[in-house]
């Protein structure tokens, strides 16, 4: 067995069965995301190199435990593109698109003065919005016990916590800038 053989035996369980729209839009939204915050990060540079990361690690643990115990036996609530659990797909959504969605929700509140109700409330209506597009015209989730309203309800508190943490995180970091 040569090289090439070997590595498609051992990538094969977390390949796409087939090679269709919700491989091409978990693309496509993993390049806009990214283009999205290179430009409002270049534009702007709200957030200090410290706060990304945080936030980005911050989010990428929710996402990893949400999808972990939600979509995963016992609860088994949905899947992601083509598998049961885990595919190569799955690994941009989780590391990528998720947490640097929020990344971006968070640069935009970090830039303005905003009202902390509304802009939870946009933030998980845009999240929710972004859920339905992409399992609506793209197959990106299939819900077995899953209700999308049900993301409503998740993504609420998403973004009660992500806004908590960044003004924690946040004043921590220029109560440290001061000190120094």
């Amino acid at each position: 067995m040569n090289f090439f053989e070997r590595a498609y035996e051992i990538l094969e369980p977390i390949l796409p069965r087939k090679f269709d729209e919700n491989e091409w839009f978990t693309i496509f939204i993993t390049i806009l995301v990214l283009s999205v915050f290179t430009y409002l990060h270049k534009r702007y540079n709200t957030l200090l190199t410290t706060e990304i990361i945080a936030i980005l690690l911050f989010n990428l643990l929710y996402t990893t435990v949400g999808d972990y115990f939600l979509a995963m036996e016992p609860y088994d609530l949905y899947d992601t593109v083509d598998h049961d659990s885990g595919e190569l797909m799955d690994i941009l959504l989780q590391t990528i698109v998720y947490p640097f969605t929020l990344l971006i929700l968070m640069n935009y509140y970090a830039e303005k003065s905003l009202n902390n109700l509304l802009y939870i409330m946009f933030g998980a209506g845009l999240l929710l919005g972004l859920e339905w597009v992409g399992t609506e015209f793209f197959n990106l989730f299939t819900y077995k016990k899953w209700k999308l309203w049900y993301s409503l309800i998740f993504y609420i508190p998403v973004m009660i916590s992500n806004i908590f943490f960044y003004n924690k995180f946040h004043g921590y970091i220029k109560s440290q800038i001061r000190g120094n």
